[in-house]
């Protein structure tokens, strides 16, 4: 989808025809979004010819279709135009005709389309909107969107059907409010009237969505349906919250008035009864992340089956926060998938993302995935990953080979030996020696490491101050002390907070029954920033034991004589020991640094 802006103007349909002059080309570097209600597509044997002639002059980037009544002559219509990629709903009803879209190929990707609102039939007359999520981009300018045709009942009788459609729009943008939502389509009613007579009011008076149509509503020169005892504007297209700054910036609303090209008679009788609603906005040129790499890959577990146990890990070397979201996976072949969660996959600085076939640590053999991909599978001896912008940008990609230069390996991951080194060449990537999950060997989630560390960590019966000395998949308490009392580990943070999670660097009360042993498995750390706040805090130390007075202490704020351990009574310590909480005092916020290095 990358390419120079504007895309061409000049794409012939097939075969080729010129039969009006209609000054619309497409020379706009912005996204278009048009909707037109065909009226029972094709209304006469001429229809799709004419019609192919007018979208292969204004080519929009997005087309909503309403009111396709014969999906064979929808089909021909699609193939005359290979500018375009169709879909269509498929109501089977003559009743309840169809919708269809068409989005421009140079520029608009169709990620996945499904219906809506299957429980509300009646409100939207059966003719349950298509929605699609599209990616479109165009040179470095990109966006993704939601976009949903609608086609709503008319005349009076169907009032209390649109009103209820609206609000059941409205609260679907509501529950979606971080999304790029467009509803285009015949909403069968004016915008303008007074909420008694509106049925679209839940819409209108909705602060999380605009009707882009405002600025024109109510000028008889614009409308949409122009003919006839019931003339008015009724085809609109309406944006959430998030598309508000986009619009009011650079957004243009306009109906375009074919038939003074085409002539009254001949678009009343062959096109339709409807003038196609045009709305366009310019998209802000996107800033490429930096540091995305694909770190850790699991292509060929042994205990568990592929099509459960595949993973791979990505990490972010760069210095900003990285949103996966919208970002296609894919291989050289036909996998791919786009990535797609609410909220956004966020990949913060030297942190890690874990992507894998299944979420299950019950069943994919003991890892903690943080997004489910589909369409998309690893070849255990050679394939591709390969992470794309919707600009068309390659952000990262890895093609191992079977063993000719990367690992070969069966049942441990190949890991990227040093995260900034380039992981295209495969004297980079090594086998993990540490053992995970059920059985297979690698550190999805964590830095790489071809070996782990076994430290064995004493407790006394009763309180005990501890820490987590190691990076581990699982720092559930009971999973690394499974001797521990339940519901008894405890951080501190001003008071006393129960907690489930160790994390290195923080110090814990934890209570046991009796003397013991623990035995804890897992990735060395050399070096660790503890983050302090002013008076009483409880840390820990790192894997191997940090003199007290190596402590790195760079603004001073550590109050002297303040470091005491636990052992059945309070002593000052003159040694951080793996394993080992400690309190410590401080005069001020700020950060402390111990390392082994």
């Amino acid at each position: 989808m990358g390419q120079d802006c504007p895309p061409s103007d000049t794409v012939q349909v097939n075969p080729p025809q010129d039969l009006w002059s209609i000054p619309y080309e497409n020379n706009w570097n912005g996204l278009e979004v048009m909707t037109w209600n065909v009226q029972e597509f094709p209304t006469s044997s001429n229809t799709v010819n004419y019609v192919s002639e007018i979208i292969s002059d204004i080519l929009p980037d997005i087309i909503a279709f309403q009111e396709i009544s014969d999906i064979p002559d929808y089909e021909n219509f699609a193939s005359m135009n290979p500018a375009y990629n169709f879909i269509h709903t498929n109501y089977g009803s003559e009743v309840n005709p169809d919708l269809g879209m068409a989005v421009r190929n140079d520029c608009v990707e169709i990620v996945n389309y499904t219906t809506l609102f299957s429980s509300e039939g009646w409100a939207f007359a059966y003719r349950y909107p298509l929605k699609a999520e599209l990616q479109w981009g165009c040179g470095d300018a990109a966006i993704t969107i939601q976009l949903i045709n609608i086609h709503m009942k008319a005349f009076d009788e169907g009032f209390n059907q649109r009103l209820v459609a609206s609000q059941v729009l409205a609260d679907y943008i509501q529950n979606n409010i971080s999304e790029n939502i467009i509803v285009a389509g015949d909403f069968n009613d004016e915008i303008d009237d007074p909420e008694n007579d509106n049925s679209l009011w839940p819409l209108v008076e909705d602060q999380n969505s605009y009707f882009t149509t405002t600025p024109i509503a109510g000028d008889n020169y614009y409308n949409s349906f122009p003919w006839g005892m019931y003339a008015s504007f009724i085809d609109h297209v309406l944006i959430s919250a998030e598309l508000f700054d986009e619009n009011m910036l650079s957004g243009e609303i306009q109906t375009l008035r074919i038939d003074d090209y085409t002539g009254s008679s001949t678009y009343q009788y062959h096109i339709s009864d409807h003038r196609p609603v045009v709305w366009k906005i310019n998209v802000d040129v996107v800033e490429l992340s930096t540091g995305l790499v694909i770190n850790e890959i699991m292509n060929n577990p042994v205990n568990v089956t592929d099509s459960y146990g595949e993973w791979f890990e990505m990490t972010n070397t760069g210095t900003d926060t990285i949103d996966l979201n919208g970002l296609t996976l894919k291989d050289d072949g036909g996998d791919q998938h786009t990535i797609s969660q609410m909220g956004g996959l966020l990949l913060e600085p030297g942190e890690f993302v874990v992507l894998g076939v299944n979420d299950n640590p019950a069943e994919n053999g003991g890892v903690n995935v943080d997004y489910v991909y589909s369409n998309f599978a690893l070849g255990n001896g050679w394939d591709e990953i390969i992470f794309e912008h919707p600009t068309g940008a390659i952000l990262d990609e890895v093609w191992y080979d079977n063993g000719a230069s990367f690992p070969d390996p069966s049942g441990e991951s190949m890991m990227l030996i040093d995260p900034y080194s380039d992981n295209s060449l495969g004297v980079n990537w090594t086998t993990s020696e540490v053992p995970f999950g059920d059985g297979d060997f690698g550190t999805p989630g964590l830095p790489n490491a071809s070996s782990g560390i076994l430290l064995e960590i004493d407790n006394i019966a009763g309180w005990n101050l501890i820490g987590l000395p190691v990076d581990v998949v699982d720092g559930s308490y009971l999973e690394i002390f499974p001797e521990a009392n339940t519901g008894t580990l405890y951080a501190y943070n001003g008071m006393y907070i129960e907690t489930e999670t160790l994390t290195p660097g923080i110090g814990y009360w934890l209570r046991f029954d009796s003397d013991g042993t623990s035995l804890v498995e897992g990735l060395e750390i050399f070096n660790l920033t503890i983050e302090l706040v002013e008076g009483w805090n409880m840390i820990t130390g790192i894997t191997s034991s940090v003199p007290v007075a190596l402590i790195q202490d760079p603004d001073g704020i550590i109050v002297p004589g303040t470091i005491y351990e636990f052992d059945g009574s309070y002593e000052n310590t003159t040694n951080l020991v793996p394993g080992k909480g400690y309190w410590i005092r401080t005069y001020a916020t700020g950060d402390i640094i111990l390392s082994s290095e």
